[in-house]
């Protein structure tokens, strides 16, 4: 992969700092102001919002119970790997992130879900991810999924 992957990396787990911290204060539209000192520019960066749920199974509730959830990068580097953008407890997340698609899993103590998103522009996005008696099968197999 080339290099500026590898820099566009770095700056969104940059980002994703300067947007956990701003939370829900900044609207979502607005997206993330950048200052760049070297050459005096400024760009803004999109950013979305996504709200992730966990229900118990095609038409059941929402869980309630704490879930350990994880946002790894959807592309991956030059060593093939993902890397780790936030994690979180709780039973209904809220991220604003930088436009793009992430990997989302999320960790019950029987089975592990895993499930790609995209984070839009200036969208919010509430996705729901479904438990199923299925997914206790691998969940060892899936119990810790490998990123950097």
């Amino acid at each position: 992969m080339p290099r500026a992957i590898s820099r566009a990396v770095k700056l969104a787990l940059q980002i994703f700092a300067v947007a956990s911290l701003i939370g829900a204060a900044a609207p979502a539209s607005a997206g993330i102001q950048l200052a760049f000192h070297e050459s005096k520019t400024i760009r803004t960066l999109p950013v979305g919002t996504i709200h992730l749920r966990v229900i118990d199974g095609v038409g059941g509730q929402s869980l309630k119970a704490p879930i350990t959830w994880r946002v790894l990068t959807y592309g991956r580097d030059d060593d093939g790997q993902r890397h780790l953008l936030a994690e979180a407890k709780g039973a209904t997340p809220e991220w604003i992130l930088p436009a793009a698609w992430y990997i989302v899993y999320a960790h019950l103590p029987d089975q592990v879900i895993r499930h790609l998103v995209e984070v839009a522009a200036g969208r919010t996005f509430q996705y729901t991810l479904v438990k199923s008696d299925a997914g206790a099968r691998d969940h060892a197999a899936a119990q810790a999924p490998r990123f950097r």
